[in-house]
Formats: C-alpha cells, sequence, structure tokens
C-alpha cells in the first residue's frame, strides 16, 4: 500500500513541474503571441486606472464603484445566528485588513470585506468610527459611498413598505401626481439639479366621520415643563391617577367605641376617643413608581420605568452624575425641549436596534418589510427647517456629548453641528403637542417653551412628540382629519372629522383654526414657513377685502350726513343782521360759563391764608383783616345772585363785539 507521505511527495512534484510548465508558457506567449501581449496591456491598465480612481477618485468616480461593488455582495448570503454573524464579522475584517495592505489594487474588495461585516454588527455607528481611524482613507470613502448607495437603494423602495399596509393610508409624492418638479435652490438663488417632493399621506380607503384611520405610538417623546410635577408619567405621558386615603370620620370612631365598650373598662374607652382624633380627607397618589435616584422622575407602571431606563433615563438622571446634572440645568435655563428630545432619540434609537436584533435573533420579528429599515432612516425621510446654528447648541451638544458617550460610543463623531441642527429642525417642522384630559398647570415664564408644535388648541397640553406616519400629514386650516389621544397617553389616533374618500389626502391644522385669517397666516409663515393657500384662507381674505372695501364707502356717507347738518344749523336768518351766527355763539361764553370764571379767579388768592404770615411786613394784612374779607365761596354766591338782566346784557355786549369784529 502507498504510504500519505508518497502520496503528498508525488502531488507536490506534480504541482511544481505544472507550474513551471505554465511559467514556460506564459513567457513563449507573452514573447510570440500578440494578442496575448495586448490583452496584458489592457489588464495592466484597468488595474492601473482602478487603483488611480480609488486613490484620488471623484465623487462621480466613487459612487459609480460603489453601485458596482454593491451589486457583487448583493447576492452573498448573510449568516442568521448570533454565532454564525460573530464569526463572519471576524472573518470578513481580517480580510479587509489583509487586503487594504496589498495596496491600491485590492481597495475595492477590501472595501466589500468592511462594508459586509458592517451589515452584521450590532452598533454600526461605532464601527464606522473605528474604520474611520484604522483604515486607509481611500477605502474608508469607498465604505461610506457604498453605504450611500444602499441608503437611496433602500430609499427607492421605502414608500412601497411604509406605513405598513394595515394604517390604511400611503405617503405619495404630490408634484409627480401634478406634474410639477420642485427644484431646490441654494443661498444665492442658483437652481440645482437636486428634486424636492412634495410628500403627503392618503388614505387607501374610505373612512366615515368619527372613525379612527389608524393609530401610532410615537418616536419620543417628553413632558412639557409646566407638566412636570409628579402628576403625569415621564415616559407616556399619562396622567397619575389619584386616589382618596382611607380616612375615619368621628361616627365611624365613636361606633368603634360602642362596640369596644362591652369588653372594655370606661377609662380605657375614654382614653382611646382622646388619642383618636377624626382625620381630614387627604389626595394620596397611586404612582408609587418613581426613579429610586432622582425621585423626580414618576411612572404610571413599573413597565413605563423600566422601559425609560433602558431607553435614556439611565444616562439623563440628573442624580447619576454631575455631567448629567448640568445637562439638565444648561435645557431648564435655555427653555428648550430639543436637546433633551434629541438625547432621548439617540438612546431610544441605540434601545430599539438592541431589541430588533435580539428578536431576529429569536425569530421573533413580526414588523415585516419595514423592519428593515432604522428610527435613524425613518428620520431621513421627514423634512425639517433649515435653522441657523446657536451658541446655546453647540453647548448643548458638548454636554450631550459628555453625557452619551459612555452608552452610545461614537456619537460625539457622528453628531455634528450640522447633524444637531438638522435634528432640531426635523423636531420643529414634525413635532405634535401632546394633549390629555387631567388639569394642568398653566405656562409661567419659568416654564415657558420655545420649541415649534403643532397644535390645534382643543384641549391642554401635556407634552410634546413625534410620529413616523402622522409627520408626513399636510397642513389646511379647514382640516379633515385630528389627531387625538384616547389612550391618555402619547400613543397617537387620526381621526376623521369629515367623511374622507379612497385616495383622499388627509389634512390636519398646525394651529388654532379658530383664529383669524391673519393670524394663521402669521404664525404659519413664521413657524413653518408655510404660506396657505387653502379654501378656507381664500374664503376668510375674499370677505376681508370686501369688508375693507365697503368701510371708506360707508365712512363718505357718514362724512356727507355730518356736512349737511352742519349746513343745515349754520344757515338760521340770512337776511337778519342783528343775528349773531352760529359760530359766534359756540365761541361766547354760556352764563353758566361765565360764573365758573369769577369763580376760578376768587379761588385763586384762597391759598394766600396757608403761606407764612410775617407779623413785621406791613403789607400783610391782619388776621382780623382777613378774616372779615368775604371767603371764595361768599363772593362765588354773590356773583351768582347778580340779576339776570346784566348778565343778559354782558353777553348781548360780548356777542355783538364779536359780530363786529
Amino acid at each position: 500500500m502507498v504510504s500519505g507521505k508518497k502520496i503528498a511527495a508525488a502531488v507536490s512534484v506534480t504541482a511544481l513541474v505544472a507550474g513551471l510548465s505554465y511559467m514556460a508558457y506564459f513567457d513563449y506567449k507573452r514573447r510570440n503571441d500578440r494578442q496575448f501581449r495586448r490583452k496584458l496591456r489592457r489588464d495592466r491598465k484597468k488595474v492601473e486606472k482602478t487603483a488611480t480612481k480609488i486613490s484620488s477618485p471623484s465623487i462621480d468616480e466613487i459612487s459609480d464603484l460603489a453601485m458596482e461593488l454593491l451589486g457583487k455582495v448583493a447576492s452573498e448570503p448573510m449568516p442568521q445566528s448570533p454565532e454564525d454573524k460573530e464569526q463572519f464579522f471576524m472573518a470578513q475584517v481580517s480580510k479587509g485588513e489583509a487586503l487594504s495592505s496589498s495596496g491600491a489594487s485590492a481597495y475595492p474588495e477590501a472595501a466589500c470585506c468592511f462594508f459586509q461585516a458592517l451589515k452584521v454588527y450590532p452598533n454600526p455607528v461605532e464601527l464606522v468610527m473605528i474604520y474611520q481611524k484604522t483604515t486607509p482613507d481611500a477605502v474608508f470613502k469607498l465604505v461610506m459611498a457604498m453605504m450611500a448607495q444602499e441608503v437611496k437603494q433602500k430609499q427607492a423602495r421605502y414608500f412601497d413598505v411604509f406605513p405598513p399596509r394595515d394604517s390604511n393610508v400611503r405617503i405619495k409624492d404630490k408634484s409627480k401626481m401634478e406634474g410639477k418638479t420642485k427644484y431646490k435652490h441654494s443661498e444665492d438663488g442658483v437652481k440645482s439639479d437636486v428634486v424636492v417632493p412634495n410628500r403627503a399621506l392618503f388614505a387607501t380607503k374610505g373612512v366615515e366621520q368619527g372613525e379612527v384611520v389608524y393609530e401610532e405610538e410615537s418616536v419620543v417623546s417628553a413632558l412639557l415643563p409646566c407638566a412636570q410635577n409628579g402628576k403625569f408619567c415621564y415616559h407616556c405621558l399619562r396622567a397619575v391617577a389619584e386616589e382618596k386615603a382611607e380616612t375615619e370620620s368621628t361616627e365611624d370612631v365613636e361606633e368603634k367605641v360602642e362596640e369596644t365598650e362591652s369588653t372594655e373598662s370606661t377609662e380605657d374607652v375614654e382614653k382611646k376617643v382622646e388619642e383618636t382624633e377624626p382625620v381630614e380627607e387627604t389626595k394620596k397618589s397611586s404612582a408609587t413608581f418613581e426613579c429610586e435616584k432622582c425621585h423626580d422622575a414618576v411612572y404610571c407602571s413599573e413597565k413605563c420605568r423600566q422601559d425609560a431606563y433602558d431607553a435614556y433615563h439611565q444616562f439623563l438622571c440628573p442624580s447619576s452624575n454631575k455631567t448629567a446634572r448640568e445637562f439638565a440645568e444648561l435645557t431648564q435655563k435655555s427653555h428648550e425641549l430639543a436637546p433633551i428630545l434629541i438625547a432621548k432619540f439617540f438612546g431610544t434609537l441605540v434601545d430599539r436596534e438592541k431589541k430588533k436584533e435580539i428578536a431576529r435573533a429569536l425569530g421573533v420579528s413580526d414588523k415585516g418589510d419595514t423592519d428593515e429599515y432604522t428610527t435613524w432612516e425613518h428620520l431621513e425621510i421627514m423634512r425639517y427647517l433649515e435653522l441657523i446654528p446657536t451658541a446655546n447648541d453647540a453647548t448643548a451638544l458638548h454636554k450631550l456629548g459628555e453625557v452619551m458617550s459612555a452608552s452610545v460610543p461614537g456619537l460625539n463623531e457622528f453628531v455634528t453641528g450640522e447633524r444637531y441642527t438638522m435634528l432640531k429642525g426635523k423636531l420643529d417642522y414634525n413635532a405634535f403637542t401632546v394633549h390629555t384630559e387631567g388639569v394642568v398647570p398653566k405656562e409661567t415664564p419659568e416654564t415657558h417653551v420655545s420649541d415649534t408644535m403643532r397644535d390645534d388648541h382643543t384641549k391642554s397640553a401635556v407634552g410634546i412628540s413625534m410620529y413616523l406616519i402622522s409627520s408626513h400629514i399636510a397642513h389646511d386650516c379647514d382640516p379633515n382629519v385630528q389627531i387625538v389621544f384616547p389612550d391618555g397617553t402619547d400613543k397617537a389616533a387620526v381621526k376623521a372629522l369629515k367623511s374622507i374618500a379612497a385616495d383622499e389626502e388627509l389634512r390636519i391644522s398646525y394651529v388654532d383654526p379658530q383664529q383669524s385669517v391673519e393670524e394663521r397666516q402669521k404664525q404659519l409663515q413664521a413657524l413653518y414657513r408655510i404660506k396657505c393657500a387653502c379654501k378656507k384662507c381664500e374664503a376668510d381674505l375674499e370677505a376681508a377685502k370686501a369688508e375693507a372695501a365697503a368701510a371708506p364707502a360707508a365712512e363718505d356717507k357718514a362724512e356727507t350726513v355730518e356736512e349737511k347738518s352742519a349746513e343745515a344749523v349754520k344757515t338760521i336768518d340770512p337776511n337778519d343782521e342783528g343775528t349773531p351766527s352760529f359760530a359766534a355763539v359756540a365761541a361766547s361764553p354760556t352764563p353758566v360759563s361765565a360764573v365758573e370764571d369769577k369763580a376760578e379767579v376768587v379761588e385763586e388768592p384762597e391759598a394766600s391764608p396757608l403761606k407764612t404770615i410775617d407779623p413785621s411786613d406791613e403789607g400783610t394784612p391782619s388776621f382780623a383783616a382777613v378774616a372779615a374779607s368775604p371767603s371764595p365761596v361768599e363772593a362765588k354766591a354773590e356773583e351768582a345772585e347778580k340779576p339776570e338782566a346784566e348778565t343778559d346784557e354782558e353777553e348781548y355786549e360780548t356777542e355783538e363785539s364779536s359780530d363786529n369784529e
């Protein structure tokens, strides 16, 4: 029997002979075959060209290459179990590192390996930050380009799978439906090739008035400062129920005393009566679920407390560390909820992705095709306001990084100032006011917040929240749906205010629709940069124009009536020369006014007796002389008792002199 060593030796010799033979054949073809030499030159140029593209590529070249590589890895199967994912990750990273060190020609294949490893890593943001520090710049750019192209492909099919079919709604681009294309313009007004979609939410079936179209959980929410009084849940915003504590009235005490009288002595009974006093009714909160550290965050259930802790409260609790306390104080002084909401969002984002991975590993994921999209990818689809960064934003971002860096690795590098401002713009445009049936204290200057919220002012505001589906509902001053909160939590329900047909657009009011058209349009322009042209605004503006046009005609008519009345009063008797004119009579003093004028003259020296009198002054009248002189009241009475004829005569002389003049 032939041994294994002999077989191995024979195989080695055969391989060596085959290798030498191929080398001899290759050298012969290279020397004598012109086509073979051309093929070699083409292959070499292709490799050099690829290396040049990778080492100093343009944006278009990187995008094209990324699309090509993405199509190459798309067909490769991905592992499913956690153990298989871990092995696959290690193998891809090791292979990518080896290829990166081989030179620029191997960069595309290395980028594919790193991209595949990224697909199975539980925290992609963290791994991207590691790639940025450890891989060649060309490889990192290629990996990021592949990620961007994948996002574009996912976005292209996003509206085919989201919103879920059972929500009875669908997102459509109105620009495509109407055949109108809107392009984005730069700050200088230059038109770009970027198309701005005009998306809206449409019903997929008919809905009757009063019916609920769909319900939706919030992405992130927060209590308003005025509602942070221990009476509302810090997680779901539910009003914490209050119950009356058990009390005993005086009658109940006396009944108990009578029952015990037969068994106890009189002295013991009297002593118990003295010690037992009527207890006043007091309200005791049933919310015994609170943060064990700060005791400020109150929850309606143990589930809410645990969910809040897992997602965000573990690093936002003011009592957990000094940095968290400083972050809470900063947001309170700035009168903004945006920093808190952004911190909650990233904490919730990481927590949800972890739970998704666990669900996939256990095979219990039931969200269908929408499960492939992360919360961040949902958020990127939403509209937002372009805001100008402020100094407070920079401070809040710095503190946010300090607070969450331990819980969310790589957050500081990922959330740049630009991304932070973009997130604020998305919150300002898409956030809703959460209403409650409970009693919320009125907002004060201390509890006021500057955040923008869609609010139709139907009920008391308790919090602010954002939703993935409802964010796509457009505004109308005469809405056909309304956001309500039937469970008393931040879970929203879209209720039909009118009968809605299939394929009809859903519209809500971003502001109070009961306001005047001027106030509505002023708020919409200031808060959302919307120039509303709905039917209600057009009708109200037409009515306002008609009213404004009718006002001058009414004023002209009133002025004409007044002029005619004045002319009729003035024309007394033109032939009577002795008749004084209306102006002269009006200008002349009446008897009463003449008496009042004299009284005023008399009243002037009234203050003289109160002055400091100097006895040595010869010009100063004596006390007796002053006492003998008539008082101002008596002088006024004497003037009033003069004959009426004299007064009439004086008036006539005054009128006549006026006429002569």
